[in-house]
């Protein structure tokens, strides 16, 4: 216990001045919090916390949040080699996106913020920022470059993006019968119109 306590205290001064990083609107990826932080996460308009760590890893229980005004959504993950489970993932992404919807920002984080939160964020980047997964990656990377994916993580990343090509082909299919049936229509009217005068 001494030891894992004394891992936070080197983490906290290793990323006191990156403890989190911004992307886009609403959105920040980071560290594990104290709780002393709350109010500090709360003056940046943070209105929900996504906590991937497992429960002897955690800092700042729920009840503390709350009393901030800022939900709390806890999906306990192993850390290092594991990911989260889709439906984790899609609560997740979901719960972001809503927030972000009301004007809120969502605090992501695991214990160091460069596996398991990076999966989280990289698959609403992928969702609702319409990112391939290698491109929501480099993005990432290039704001947090410390962030780091096991193999398990990023499969589950590349894994979301084929649900989300479907969607995109799905929607291109239907422009281009759309466009097909209006083009058909217009040759129809024309060809019945030079039947009328002839």
């Amino acid at each position: 216990l001494v030891y894992c306590y004394f891992g936070y205290l080197v983490d906290k001064v290793e990323f006191e001045s990156i403890w989190y990083h911004c992307y886009f609107q609403f959105l920040l990826l980071g560290a594990v919090p104290f709780p002393k932080d709350v109010p500090r996460l709360k003056q940046l308009g943070v209105g929900g916390v996504i906590t991937l760590n497992e429960p002897y890893e955690t800092l700042v229980p729920t009840s503390l949040y709350r009393a901030h005004g800022i939900e709390h959504l806890v999906i306990p993950t192993r850390d290092y080699l594991f990911a989260p489970s889709a439906s984790d993932i899609n609560r997740a992404v979901d719960f972001i996106h809503r927030n972000a919807c009301c004007g809120r920002t969502t605090y992501v984080h695991c214990k160091a913020g460069r596996g398991r939160s990076t999966t989280i964020v990289l698959c609403y980047l992928v969702e609702y920022k319409h990112m391939t997964p290698a491109a929501a990656l480099e993005y990432v990377r290039s704001i947090r470059p410390r962030v780091l994916l096991a193999p398990s993580q990023w499969k589950v990343c590349r894994n979301s993006f084929p649900r989300i090509d479907i969607i995109k082909s799905c929607c291109c299919v239907l422009v281009f019968v759309t466009y097909y049936a209006k083009f058909d229509f217009c040759c129809s009217n024309i060809n019945s119109s030079f039947l009328g005068e002839a």
